[in-house]
């Protein structure tokens, strides 16, 4: 981060530019000539308040008493110490919109796994407008391009992920299959992470194994495979992607591409032949399942696991999507709804200062600095290496699945149409115009800040 008097007199020209758009009148409460120099950060007593979507004994989704818990609650305390600052954590009341609306105070940070709608509502302050308080395009800090999207509105982000931190890998959404490894091993069970192992996890894999998972036993019956949201990470596994480039540079919507098409057609085939062993339970029937063993493939996600299913089975793993023809094996490309994420509040006192405490929140823990200590935390978690290089590695390939605007919905109606035999060219063909709209409204004006980002990076 660059502390020189320089960068704040253009930052506080861009904040002029910013709150013809943002606010009728700025109000700076501190001198930032003085409150930030190369060796020191003095706030001068700034009152930060952190407003969490969280109960008060989840500081972060942390539990209060855990490792992880305890050293975010010091982390806050050694900021306030060290930047000479009061941080606090309130939990948010759900009138937050309504009090914005009347010009009415919130707080100085928000904290959330749902980042998206109060990104589009204008809730939050651009971070670009911040850029040289916090860096939001530092990946390994606060995650790859995919990472940032879930909070970008038009173009410009509003959040960032402590994806260096134990534990936060784990994002919301139903992008991986729970496997039952108990189910596996009674009944003697190829175990899927052995066909991942051996670059044969495929969909011509998976459309053949799939049976062996089904087991009838007695009274018993354990069913093959649970589809608890949509086929979507199914498309992402075949190179699917919400728009293409088009021979003149300019992106284009792509959700009727012929890899959707494909990706379409396969699904409806997989799940009209293996009807009598694929389930459609809703989360919550699906957790009992899985836990009472009558689910053998679960979909699912590392943040449902870890909060909910994991505790009750002995023996559990974990695969990605298999790979369709079109994919690249090995880049577990997958869709995810949220991801906890922090952002400033509109009407923050000191957007600079919440800024500069972010940035200072998310710096990577002492002890987990790197790759191999996330990965011995991770292996409190899970057992088996393998489920443990997949959780600390799977936001690589993580993107934003746009469910709040629409294109979601897309994956969700072309699943029902799927489980009803429509082919991929009949499901493009009657939804696809619409969801294109959305992708060019939301999508592309979001994915061309995001080359631009990368492009500064790689001139760098």
């Amino acid at each position: 981060m660059k502390k020189t008097v320089s960068i704040v007199i253009v930052l506080l020209f861009l904040f002029a530019i910013c709150s013809c758009t943002q606010r009728e009148k700025e109000e700076f409460l501190l001198d930032f000539d003085n409150a930030v120099n190369v060796d020191i950060v003095d706030l001068d007593g700034y009152d930060c308040t952190i407003v969490q979507d969280y109960d008060l004994d989840h500081p972060f989704q942390y539990p209060v008493g855990t490792l992880m818990g305890d050293l975010y609650l010091k982390r806050l305390k050694d900021i306030s110490d060290e930047y000479n600052c009061k941080i606090s954590i309130q939990t948010i009341l759900g009138n937050e919109t309504a009090r914005i609306a009347s010009n009415l105070y919130v707080g100085e940070i928000a904290c959330s796994h749902s980042p998206h709608n109060p990104a589009k509502d204008g809730l939050y302050y651009p971070l670009d407008a911040l850029r040289d308080y916090i860096d939001y395009t530092n990946a390994e800090k606060f995650g790859s391009p995919g990472i940032l999207e879930q909070g970008m509105f038009n173009g410009i982000p509003y959040t960032v992920s402590p994806v260096s931190w134990p534990g936060k890998q784990k994002l919301y959404a139903y992008n991986i299959f729970a496997v039952n490894e108990d189910t596996v091993s009674k009944y003697n069970l190829t175990d899927p992470r052995e066909y991942v192992e051996k670059g044969e996890w495929t969909w011509d894999t998976f459309e053949k194994v799939l049976p062996d998972y089904h087991i009838v036993d007695g009274e018993y019956t354990s069913t093959a495979m649970n589809l608890t949201w949509s086929i979507l990470d199914f498309a992402m596994m075949n190179g699917v992607n919400f728009f293409a480039v088009s021979n003149d540079g300019k992106m284009i919507p792509a959700l009727d591409s012929q890899n959707v098409i494909d990706a379409f057609d396969w699904c409806s085939k997989l799940l009209k032949n293996n009807k009598d062993i694929i389930t459609y339970l809703g989360h919550y029937d699906m957790v009992d399942g899985f836990i009472n063993g009558t689910i053998t493939l679960a979909q699912t996600s590392f943040s449902h696991m870890i909060n909910e299913m994991i505790y009750d089975v002995d023996n559990y793993g974990v695969v990605p999507f298999p790979c369709g023809p079109n994919g690249t094996y090995g880049e577990w490309v997958n869709a995810y709804s949220g991801a906890d994420s922090m952002a400033i509040w509109v009407n923050a006192h000191e957007p600079e200062a919440a800024a500069m405490v972010i940035d200072k929140i998310f710096e990577p823990f002492e002890g987990y600095e790197t790759l191999e200590d996330l990965q011995k935390y991770a292996s409190t978690i899970f057992y088996d290496p393998r489920d443990v290089e997949l959780f600390t590695t799977f936001m690589r390939y993580s993107r934003w699945n746009y469910y709040t605007l629409g294109i979601w919905d897309y994956f969700q109606n072309a699943t029902s149409a799927a489980k009803n035999g429509k082919s991929g060219a009949e499901i493009v063909n009657s939804t696809a115009g619409s969801a294109n709209e959305k992708v060019r409204q939301y999508v592309i004006p979001n994915a061309e800040t995001i080359v631009e980002l990368l492009e500064e990076e790689k001139a760098d």
